[in-house]
């Protein structure tokens, strides 16, 4: 029996090693799923994420409308959804020919900073200065192609990719900081045009980009044009308000100074002779009417100054009369008429309205250019021109006075500021239109302001 037992373990050995083979088999096999799972569970936990932060993005971004932390967001979004690890956000500077890297994050920034969550507005972060950010010309790198092209570029293998040579990703690397194996990058497209490229890049130990990552990273593009888009003409509107602002002070200081050198020191005087006159009534009667004729003239010039300072304030005359813009002028010029000169002449044909605040800026304008020429010019002649096409208003004044180097002036009002051509230009930008002045010494000044009738 022993030798037939022998027999039958020395069958069984086979079976047992290969069975024992099988089951090390299966057991790595399912390690190797086990990690695959693990590692795909984590990338899509961190889409949650990524999707979460878009959300977050997309509903706060009208109550967050700084600069500074929304690049980051929309950066540190990226690397959650996709599982990379280096993200930028770039933005085409006024010339469209270079990019700027306003925001660089990596996975363990991203991490550590929390960046990608919404604070509904509440930061501490102060705005970079875009001189000091990376900048990279719209012909280098991966993102200078999808900037150019105006198409996404998903490269699994950046050594392989038959469309690009392998150094062109040595700019891409440099801005990320890292060496990647593959990249991502789509456009920020705001209507027909590229505002920027958003980009991702992978290392050696990360799944890669496929096509779940391409439409995320494309739907978060989408949603980023669209915040930088409203963060930018919020950033206008401010502007647009702080020069109102500028202006308005400006407006007061200036009649404030009128106020105290005219009509304010007149009525003080004007005081100072009536109890003059009061005490001629009571020693020396005669004098009296003509000091009464005197306070009468000085009366009725106070009158004046106050009604030019009610016209610099608001032309009321625009809102109340059939024809707005003209009659205001009419009304405007005729106070000079009994000076020798300049001789003022109206020549207008502005048959259409335009809308009063428009109107106001054109009347401020000629206001502010007659005033130039009857405190400067010595002119003998001032000629007021409005004339109208379908599609622009125009408005002239002109002068035959002594004129004066443009350039010079030019100079001396960056330097110094000047309140008058700060004022007109102020109007003129308010309106969309274009104020030129001209001028030669001997030769006399034209100022010109150029408004379309279809304000913006």
């Amino acid at each position: 029996m022993r030798p037939a037992e022998d027999a039958l373990a020395m069958s069984r050995e086979p079976v047992i090693s290969g069975l024992a083979q099988n089951t090390a088999a299966a057991l790595d096999a399912a390690r190797r799923e086990n990690e695959r799972l693990r590692q795909r569970a984590e990338l899509l936990e961190g889409q949650v994420r990524g999707l979460l932060a878009l959300q977050a993005l997309t509903t706060t971004v009208s109550a967050d409308l700084a600069l500074a932390p929304l690049p980051r967001r929309i950066a540190a979004a990226a690397l959650r959804m996709t599982g990379a690890q280096g993200s930028a956000l770039y933005l085409l500077d006024a010339t469209r020919q270079t990019l700027i890297a306003y925001a660089l994050e990596t996975a363990q920034s991203a991490a550590d900073s929390g960046i990608f969550l919404i604070t509904n507005g509440q930061h501490d972060e102060a705005p970079t200065a875009s001189e000091s950010l990376p900048r990279v010309p719209i012909e280098s790198g991966l993102a200078g192609w999808v900037a150019s092209n105006g198409s996404f570029a998903l490269v699994g293998d950046v050594t392989r990719d038959p469309r690009f040579a392998p150094e062109l990703f040595d700019t891409d690397a440099q801005v990320l900081g890292i060496a990647p194996v593959a990249l991502l990058a789509v456009p920020l497209v705001k209507g027909d045009e590229v505002t920027g490229v958003l980009e991702v890049g992978y290392g050696p130990n990360t799944p890669g980009p496929d096509a779940t990552s391409l439409d995320l990273v494309q739907t978060l593009a989408s949603a980023a044009a669209a915040a930088m888009a409203n963060v930018g003409l919020y950033r206008q509107l401010r502007d647009t308000r702080d020069g109102y602002v500028a202006t308005q002070e400006g407006e007061r200081r200036r009649l404030a100074r009128e106020l105290h050198d005219g009509p304010a020191q007149q009525v003080g005087q004007l005081a100072l002779a009536l109890e003059y006159a009061e005490q001629l009534a009571r020693h020396d009667p005669r004098q009296v009417p003509g000091e009464l004729r005197r306070l009468r003239e000085q009366t009725a010039g106070i009158a004046g100054d106050l009604r030019r300072l009610r016209l610099a304030l608001r032309p009321l005359i625009l809102d109340v009369e059939p024809g707005g813009l003209v009659p205001a002028l009419e009304r405007y010029l005729e106070r000079f008429n009994g000076a020798p000169e300049p001789r003022m002449q109206l020549s207008a044909e502005y048959p259409d309205r335009l809308p009063s605040e428009v109107e106001a800026a054109v009347f401020v304008v000629a206001q502010e250019a007659v005033a130039n020429v009857l405190q400067h010019a010595h002119a003998g002649n001032c000629w007021v021109e409005v004339s109208e096409t379908p599609e622009r208003l125009v408005m002239t004044v002109r002068d035959d006075g002594a004129g004066f180097d443009a350039k010079q002036v030019q100079q001396e009002y960056e330097t110094r500021g000047g309140l008058g051509l700060v004022n007109m230009l102020e109007r003129a930008a308010n309106v969309g239109g274009k104020l030129t002045v001209a001028s030669q010494p001997g030769r006399g000044t034209v100022t010109s302001l150029d408004v379309p009738r279809a304000t913006p």
